[in-house]
C-alpha cells in the first residue's frame, strides 16, 4: 500500500550587519471535515429518528488505534534517548507506510478532535467569579463598561501561526492540493508517513529564498487561517470571539496572514504583502474609520516594517503622514522587537525548545534529524528576523548582562558557553552575543549569508543622523534600535506581554571534536549540538539551556526594552508617539484543571487568552485605549537603566 494512499486526508476540511566590538554598526551591514455517510436511521417510539451505529466496529478501530498510538507512544520515549534513533525511525516509517495505520486510526483521534476533547475534559473552572468560558472577558465588559466596536482591526500573527496552504500540482503534491501543510492534522500525517515530500513543500530554494521549482505553498487567507493550530489549540480564537461581542465581524475585523518563511523584502516581492495591507487599510480609511493593528510575536517585527515601508519611497510610498493619518494604535502582543536567542540556537545547531509549536515540535523533534532541521530552519529567510538584535549593548558583555537578577554578574552574559570557559581542543571560547552571531554567520552556507546580508541588520544606530541616512534601507525596518518611530503623533503603541515563565537565554554547547575551521562536516550535519549534561551546581541551567526571565519564549529585554525605555527617548521616537507598557505575571493553573492555563495564563501563546490582556486590547479597539495606563510589574525599567544607549 503506497505512502500516499495512506497520507490522504480523509474528511479534513480545508480550513481555515555584522556588529562592531561595543554592538554599533556605522553603515548597517545587512544581516541579510465532512463526516462519513451517515448510519441508518428509523423511527423510534415516539416518533424521533433513532441511529444504530456499528458499535463493536467502532470499539474495534479505537482497540487498534489504541495500540498504534501505545506503541508510538513508548517507541517515542525510547528514541528520545537512543543513539540509533534514526535507523529505527526509518523502520518504523517503513512499517508505517505498509500498515497504512492512519486508516484504521479515526480521523478525530489524530489529533483534532483529540485534542479538544481533552482539552474540554481538563478545562475545570475554579474560579466561580470570573469565568473562563467562551466570549470572556468580552461579555463583562460590554455590559459593565458599555465597550461596543469603534475602529476598524486587523489581526497580524506570529511565526508559524498563519496555516500553509498547497497550491502545487507536480509529484507528490497533488494528494496535497489546497490542504495544509502546516496547520491542521494533514501536516502531522505528512511528517509521520510522507516526510520527504513535506519537507520539499516546507523548505524555500536555498539560492532564491522563494519557492522550490514546481513547489507552491501559499498563506491560508481569512480568520480561520491562524484561529487555530488544529482543533482545540487556539491561536487567535479566543481573541475573535470576544472582538465578535463588541459587533465585530468579517466586515471590519480581518487577519492579514502571511508565509512567515519568507523574509520581508520577499514578502512584498512575491506576494505584494505589505501593499495589500496598506490597501485594506485604506480602504477602511475612506470610510472613516482608522485601524489598530493587533500583532502578536513575530507579528510585531511585521508591523514595525510596515510603518517603515509604507512611509518609504522605496516602499509604499505613502509618505510622512501616512501612518498618522491611518492607524489609530498598534498593540504588541508578546512583541519580539529585539529578537530570540532560541532562534540562534535553530540556525546555529537545529535545535530548539518551544521554536515551533509544542505539537509541531514533538514530531519534529522525533522524525528528523538535527541536520534535517538545520536545512529546514535555514532555508526559512523569515526566521533569522528573530535573531537578537543590539549585540552586547543590549545583552551583555563579559563584565555582565543588563538582565542578570544581579547586577554586574556573570550568570548570563555569554549567550554560547561551554564547561571550564572554553573547549581548548577547538579552540573555542565562550561567546558573548556577537561573537555568537559571528559564529552561527561563519556556519552558514554562501548563499545563506548572502540572503541574511541582503535582508538585516542587527546593530545599533547611536545618532539620528545615522538613522536619517539609512531611512530607506528595508534591512533596518525590523530593527527598532536602528530606525525611529513614524511622524505619528496621534500614534498609540502598547506592549502588552507576560513575564514569569523560564525562558532561554544561554546555551551550554559541545563541540563533538569539531574545531573553529570545521564547523560543519562534509554531510552539512551542525557540529556543534547542546550538552544536555546535567549541571545540579547552576539553579537556572537545565539540559544545557540556560534559563532567565521571559514569557516562556521571549526574554523580557526583548518584551519590554523598547516600550519602557527606548521609545520614550527623543532618538527613537522624536515625533512623541504615546507608549504604553502592560505588563502580566504568568499565573497558570494547574495542568490538570485547564490545559491551556486558564484565564491568567500569561505565556508567550497563552497571553491570546489572558483575560487582562484581552481586556485591554478591547478597550483599545473600543475607542477607550487612553484610559489605559502603564503597568510594570517586573525589573524591566531597573534592567534598561543598565543599558548605555542615549
Amino acid at each position: 500500500m503506497s505512502k500516499a494512499k495512506g497520507m490522504r486526508h480523509r474528511g479534513q476540511r480545508k480550513s481555515t550587519a555584522a556588529l562592531s566590538e561595543d554592538g554599533e554598526a556605522g553603515t548597517p551591514t545587512a544581516i541579510g471535515t465532512p463526516p462519513e455517510d451517515p448510519q441508518p436511521t428509523k423511527p423510534g417510539l415516539d416518533g424521533a429518528l433513532m441511529v444504530y451505529p456499528p458499535k463493536r466496529i467502532k470499539r474495534r478501530r479505537w482497540f487498534i488505534a489504541g495500540i498504534a498510538i501505545g506503541v508510538l507512544t513508548a517507541l517515542s520515549a525510547i528514541l528520545y534517548v537512543n543513539p540509533t534513533q534514526n535507523t529505527h525511525i526509518s523502520r518504523m516509517q517503513e512499517l508505517l507506510g505498509d500498515l497504512d495505520v492512519m486508516s484504521i486510526i479515526p480521523d478525530s483521534l489524530l489529533p483534532d478532535d483529540f485534542i479538544q476533547d481533552m482539552t474540554k475534559l481538563l478545562a475545570l473552572d475554579s474560579h466561580p467569579a470570573r469565568s473562563t468560558g467562551e466570549f470572556e472577558p468580552a461579555l463583562s465588559l460590554a455590559k459593565q463598561e458599555g465597550l461596543s466596536k469603534k475602529h476598524n482591526v486587523i489581526l497580524v500573527p506570529g511565526i508559524i501561526s498563519s496555516g500553509l496552504e498547497s497550491w502545487s500540482t507536480a509529484s507528490c503534491s497533488r494528494p496535497y492540493f489546497r490542504q495544509r501543510l502546516w496547520g491542521t492534522s494533514t501536516m502531522f500525517k505528512a511528517i509521520l508517513l510522507d516526510k520527504d515530500c513535506w519537507k520539499q513543500h516546507i523548505m524555500l530554494d536555498k539560492k532564491t529564498g522563494l519557492d522550490p521549482p514546481n513547489i507552491k505553498l501559499r498563506a491560508a487567507q481569512g480568520l480561520d487561517a491562524a484561529d487555530y493550530f488544529i482543533t482545540g489549540y487556539w491561536i487567535w480564537g479566543k481573541a475573535i470571539e470576544n472582538l465578535a461581542v463588541l459587533g465585530y465581524d468579517s466586515n471590519d475585523m480581518s487577519l492579514a496572514a502571511y508565509d512567515w518563511r519568507l523574509s520581508y523584502y520577499d514578502l512584498e516581492r512575491r506576494d505584494q504583502y505589505f501593499s495589500h495591507l496598506k490597501a485594506r487599510i485604506e480602504i477602511s480609511r475612506s470610510a472613516g474609520k482608522k485601524t489598530v493593528l493587533v500583532a502578536h510575536s513575530m507579528g510585531s517585527q511585521v508591523v514595525q516594517y510596515f510603518m517603515k515601508w509604507v512611509e518609504s519611497s522605496a516602499g509604499g510610498n505613502g509618505g510622512p503622514h501616512w501612518v498618522n493619518d491611518h492607524i489609530e494604535a498598534v498593540v504588541n502582543l508578546a512583541g519580539s522587537s529585539l529578537g530570540v536567542p532560541k532562534t540562534l540556537a535553530s540556525l546555529l545547531s537545529g535545535e530548539q525548545r518551544e521554536t515551533v509549536q509544542p505539537l509541531a515540535s514533538y514530531l519534529l523533534d522525533h522524525f528528523m534529524s538535527r541536520k534535517e532541521l538545520a536545512r529546514v530552519f535555514r532555508s526559512w529567510t523569515g526566521l533569522p528576523s528573530l535573531l537578537p538584535k543590539g549585540g552586547n549593548a543590549i545583552w551583555g558583555d563579559l563584565d555582565g548582562a543588563p538582565d542578570d537578577p544581579i547586577a554586574n554578574s556573570t550568570d548570563i552574559n555569554t549567550l554560547i558557553r561551554f564547561d571550564g570557559d572554553s573547549d581548548s581542543s577547538s579552540g573555542l571560547h565562550n561567546q558573548t552575543m556577537q561573537g555568537s552571531l559571528q559564529l552561527l554567520f561563519s556556519a552558514l552556507s554562501r548563499d545563506e549569508l548572502r540572503l541574511l546580508n541582503r535582508d538585516y541588520s542587527f546593530g545599533v544606530f547611536r545618532t539620528a543622523k545615522e538613522m536619517e541616512a539609512h531611512k530607506n534601507d528595508h534591512r533596518v525596518w525590523t530593527n527598532p534600535l536602528q530606525h525611529q518611530l513614524p511622524n505619528a503623533p496621534g500614534l498609540s503603541i502598547y506592549c502588552i506581554y507576560g513575564h514569569g515563565a523560564t525562558t532561554e537565554r544561554a546555551y551550554y554547547y559541545t563541540t563533538e571534536n569539531a574545531t573553529m575551521d570545521d564547523l560543519h562536516d562534509s554531510s552539512g550535519v551542525p557540529a556543534f549540538k547542546i550538552d544536555r549534561t546535567h549541571r545540579p551546581h547552576v539553579s537556572n541551567v537545565d539540559i544545557g539551556i540556560v534559563n532567565g526571565e521571559g514569557d516562556g519564549t521571549v526574554p523580557l529585554l526583548s518584551l519590554g526594552y523598547m516600550c519602557a525605555d527606548g521609545w520614550r527617548k527623543p532618538l527613537f521616537n522624536p515625533h512623541g508617539v504615546r507608549i504604553v507598557s502592560r505588563e502580566f505575571v504568568h499565573n497558570p493553573l494547574a495542568v490538570f484543571k485547564d490545559i491551556r492555563g486558564g484565564a491568567e495564563a500569561a505565556d508567550h501563546i497563552n497571553i491570546l487568552g489572558n483575560h487582562d490582556a484581552t481586556a485591554d486590547m478591547l478597550r483599545i479597539v473600543a475607542g477607550q485605549g487612553h484610559q489605559i495606563q502603564d503597568r510594570f510589574t517586573s525589573n524591566i525599567r531597573e534592567y534598561a537603566r543598565r543599558i548605555n544607549i542615549p
